[in-house]
């Protein structure tokens, strides 16, 4: 009884911490966050001790009350804890701690200080319930909690127009997607007769050959399978929710919301919720190979796509947002390949690092732009040695950087987690997209690195620069010889807890623990290892040589490369096709309607009632009222002895007609 209230507490105080700020902001005002940073740390200890519990105990299930009792519809509200639970759990609480900690100094003398707290902890609450909720009805009402609490957040600074119409444009493009989820989670219940996940989950290879047809409401018959048709539905969420092609547009306009909310909804809420979904109805998926390969397509194309428009962006924040849609788009390709295990592991690990990306974003910023803009004056040249030798260690440590990936990528039980499914193009997208991402990574790696870190223009290596120019000096000497012994140490972190985390997770991937068994430290080739970091120093090579050996391409090949820059600068024309397809055509619509219904046949009837009755009122007035009298209480005993008589009338003719009948 005990350990189920201190699950109950996980959302209980964070949900304590928003009632509490919303009902008295009024007099806590600045000081909200002293009551919301206790019980967020106190919810991430809570879930630290769940971790613990589920490790060694497993999964558990907490009932808690009758939700919706109506017909055959029966929604017990209830918490399911697993493994995949706890990890999300362990992410949200502790980046939401660390976020409101951060917030208390960022947002200070706003003048909704509380308010925000308020919000955060609703937002905290809402995806900590989505998590923990056991049935799909319970997924959804808190799923559509935080689209609330987004749009909220978003517009924090409403005086801003652009930052309610992006907090519009993702409360509209997410409302899109969750149509599709609604309809999903209907015929879900229509066709297993419980919105219980774990019931769902487990009864779903019974339904594997029974249809539905999708044209019935239209007299046509087109039977598809029943399990695809719910799957591509349920789908539609994450697409939106996770900001997947083609409705990835409101996720870089978020950014007008405060650094703090940017990393909320990009590290731990938000974006991970439909990553989640895939990653909890596994099993259904799998019953599903064709919706899995849609998944998997749209998938890989938002993570292309979105890594290519980064590199066309210059708004650090803007940069990020894509970084999290391309990331994203890895996740959800994972889930559509089978790789779920991959999918969890890959979360994880970027929730952590994009929190921390956003968090700091804008210090950096700050301290990168007073070093570059600072005064140079009088300063000399320098040799052409200490010129040399300061990028030297400026390109080294772009290049240790951009190895590190590979040798997490390309480590062998890394890699047999995308193959665990035995689904044949898993094997393939891995090996494209890995090899793809670490050479690309390690391409915009030099090529940021230098244009961050270096004055503008091609450094005249001859001539030297003036020694303000390098600041600040992102790869030192120390710290050049301080990352080696850090990486050996996560290394060698990740070889001791590795085991324990598979063993963790494997229970929730649908071949449960014998997949476990295909997975060792031991046996796996060095070969791909090679490979990978083979393709990171090639991309750090190729930049090299087009930067100390400028390009210079053809007539018609420059032609082309400016216009698939401006496409990609463009963002690929998205919004605009999206105006001039939907938004525009919309509003002709409603401005027609509204001109051609609601003017000429509703208002212009209901005018002509009032006129009229207006119209008859004066009449009346003048035909009653006394001449030359001013006293109003004269007219109104006349106008009443008036109604009197026709009453009186009315009445003596429903007698007679009585006594002659």
């Amino acid at each position: 009884m005990m350990i189920n209230a201190a699950y109950i507490l996980i959302p209980g105080l964070p949900f304590a911490a928003f009632l509490t700020i919303a009902l008295g902001g009024r007099w806590l005002g600045e000081s909200s966050h002293r009551l919301a940073i206790p019980a967020v740390f106190a919810s991430f200890f809570l879930s630290v001790l769940a971790c613990i519990d589920v490790y060694q105990q497993g999964a558990r299930s907490i009932p808690l009350y009758a939700l919706i009792k109506s017909g055959s519809l029966t929604v017990e509200a209830g918490l399911y804890v697993d493994a995949v639970t706890v990890i999300i759990l362990f992410l949200v609480t502790g980046v939401s701690s660390l976020v409101h900690v951060f917030s208390s100094r960022y947002m200070q003398a706003d003048p909704r200080y509380a308010r925000f707290f308020a919000l955060i902890a609703l937002f905290t609450f809402a995806m900590i319930m989505l998590v923990m909720g056991a049935n799909l009805f319970m997924l959804f009402m808190f799923w559509e909690i935080m689209g609330l609490c987004s749009y909220l957040l978003i517009s924090h600074w409403s005086h801003r127009p652009s930052a309610c119409d992006a907090a519009m444009k993702a409360f509209l493009v997410n409302g899109v997607a969750d149509i599709g989820l609604v309809f999903g989670i209907y015929l879900t219940w229509a066709t297993f007769g419980t919105l219980d996940i774990q019931t769902i989950l487990s009864t779903a290879p019974k339904y594997a050959d029974q249809t539905v047809n999708l044209l019935g409401w239209l007299g046509l018959e087109w039977q598809a399978p029943i399990l695809s048709v719910i799957a591509l539905l349920l789908f539609m969420g994450p697409i939106g929710k996770s900001a997947q092609i083609p409705l990835h547009v409101w996720l870089p306009f978020a950014m007008e919301a405060p650094t703090p909310i940017s990393a909320l909804i990009h590290a731990a809420t938000m974006v991970n919720a439909g990553v989640y979904l895939l990653i909890r109805m596994a099993p259904l998926y799998v019953l599903t190979p064709a919706i899995m390969n849609v998944v998997a397509v749209i998938g890989g194309l938002t993570a292309l796509f979105a890594a290519m428009v980064a590199l066309t962006a210059f708004d650090i924040k803007r940069i990020l947002a894509y970084s999290t849609i391309s990331q994203l788009g890895f996740m959800v390709m994972a889930c559509g390949v089978g790789a779920y295990g991959a999918a969890i592991f890959h979360l994880l690990t970027h929730g952590a690092m994009k929190s921390f990306l956003f968090l700091s974003a804008g210090s950096a910023l700050q301290y990168i732009g007073g070093a570059h803009h600072g005064d140079h004056a009088g300063h000399g040249h320098q040799p052409r040695t200490r010129v040399s030798r300061q990028y030297v260690s400026l390109y080294v440590g772009a290049l240790i950087m951009a190895v590190i990936p590979p040798i997490v990528i390309f480590w062998g039980p890394y890699e047999q987690l995308w193959e665990l499914s035995h689904v044949d193009h898993a094997r393939v997208a891995f090996w494209i997209t890995a090899l793809a991402t670490t050479f690309f990574v390690a391409f915009y790696l030099f090529q940021g690195t230098l244009e961050i870190f270096t004055p503008s223009g091609r450094v005249d290596w001859s001539e030297g620069f003036q020694p303000g120019m390098m600041r600040p000096q992102l790869f030192s000497a120390s710290l050049l010889l301080g990352l080696i012994p850090i990486t050996a140490g996560l290394a060698l972190l990740r070889l001791l807890i590795w085991g324990d985390f598979l063993e963790f997770i494997s229970p929730v991937h649908h071949e449960g623990v014998e997949a476990l068994a295909r997975i060792s430290l031991a046996g796996w080739s060095p070969v791909s290892l090679f490979i990978g970091v083979g393709a990171a120093i090639a991309g750090w090579a190729t930049a090299f040589y087009f930067h100390a050996f400028p390009f210079h391409p053809s007539a018609w090949w420059s032609e082309r490369k400016k216009h698939i820059y401006v496409f990609l600068l463009n963002r690929g024309y998205f919004d605009e096709v999206y105006a001039a397809l939907i938004v525009r055509p919309t509003l002709g619509l409603a401005s027609a309607l509204w001109k051609g219904v609601d003017v000429r046949f509703i208002d212009r009837p209901a005018n002509g009632i009032a006129a009229a009755s207006l119209g008859m009122a004066t009449g009346l007035a003048k035909v009653v009222t006394l001449k030359k009298s001013s006293e109003p209480l004269v007219s109104y005993v006349l106008l009443m002895f008036l109604l009197f008589v026709m009453l009186l009338l009315v009445v003596a003719e429903e007698i007679e007609f009585h006594y002659l009948g």
